[in-house]
């Protein structure tokens, strides 16, 4: 039985889109359905059923899908000790991001691994905490950051603490001050970080019961910075999204002091491959001495 059979039918499942996993593959859409077929055939079950949105696992699938995936992990692992005999390890890491940390720290992450392992490739995904989590259960993405608490699926490494700072337009009468006092919220036009998720800056400003007036909502983080460098307002956001300064904002501690904690994970039950295993360390070795990240900036 051909190993790519399997791996064609895991990466569907995991993508939820034959074309996806065929892309993904190097493939033919009708090879990878060819494959899948050819799987069901052999072993006398349906593995996928189609409706009008897409494809979804079956019931036998489902039941079959662990083993699948150790198979797959277990000939990634072989190829990957091949390569070491050969002087040369390689391998492919699949890996989940939020954005802030994406254009911060993460390319200082993966340049330092990529100089270490120069033939494992990286295939990034970014997006919202709840995406990540759900690549991570579908088995999408091999390991991915996250705010802790994660949720319990999942082993989550903590790695370091992310401090929420006020950014405010350089010209603004506050910008060279020492701190920024929640209690000027209200005073100020706000520009509001909408998310799907729970904001941990909502909460704080509920604990304090303070409630600004919102003047703008964005759900894009880029926009946020854009609109307080432009003068329309100020925002709260986490040090790690102005860590490299390419916006001109001026970048104040809160008078009460507010953080994330960061960690990465893996699927709980599911021993990591040996190449996301070599992440996961090269993750906390780098980040060991970190601690707290505060971005302070007139």
């Amino acid at each position: 039985m051909s190993i790519r059979k399997y791996i064609a039918y895991l990466r569907t499942v995991e993508t939820g889109s034959i074309t996806q996993a065929a892309n993904e593959l190097g493939y033919t859409q009708s090879a990878v359905s060819k494959m899948i077929s050819d799987l069901e055939q052999d072993w006398q079950v349906k593995l996928l059923t189609r409706n009008h949105s897409g494809i979804e696992i079956s019931s036998d699938g489902m039941v079959l899908l662990p083993t699948i995936r150790e198979i797959v992990k277990d000939y990634e692992d072989l190829n990957f000790a091949v390569s070491e005999l050969h002087g040369v390890q390689s391998g492919t890491l699949r890996l989940g991001c939020f954005t802030s940390l994406a254009i911060s720290l993460l390319p200082e992450i993966l340049k330092d691994f990529h100089q270490t392992y120069p033939n494992i490739q990286i295939q990034l995904m970014t997006g919202e905490y709840y995406e990540i989590s759900e690549w991570l259960r579908r088995g999408a993405i091999d390991c991915g950051f996250l705010a802790i608490p994660a949720s319990n699926d999942f082993e989550t490494t903590p790695i370091l603490h992310d401090t929420m700072v006020a950014i405010l337009p350089k010209d603004h009468p506050m910008a060279d001050a020492s701190v920024f006092p929640l209690e000027q919220l209200p005073h100020e036009n706000f520009v509001r970080l909408m998310e799907i998720e729970d904001y941990e800056f909502n909460r704080l400003l509920d604990h304090y019961n303070i409630h600004p007036e919102v003047t703008y909502d964005t759900t894009s983080d880029f926009a946020l910075l854009s609109m307080v460098e432009a003068g329309l307002g100020i925002g709260i956001v986490h040090s790690l999204l102005i860590k490299h300064g390419r916006y001109r904002v001026a970048a104040l501690p809160l008078n009460v002091k507010q953080s994330r904690e960061i960690g990465i994970a893996v699927k709980k039950g599911f021993l990591p491959s040996t190449i996301t295993q070599l992440f996961l360390q090269h993750v906390v070795d780098y980040t060991k001495d970190m601690g707290e990240i505060t971005v302070i900036r007139h």
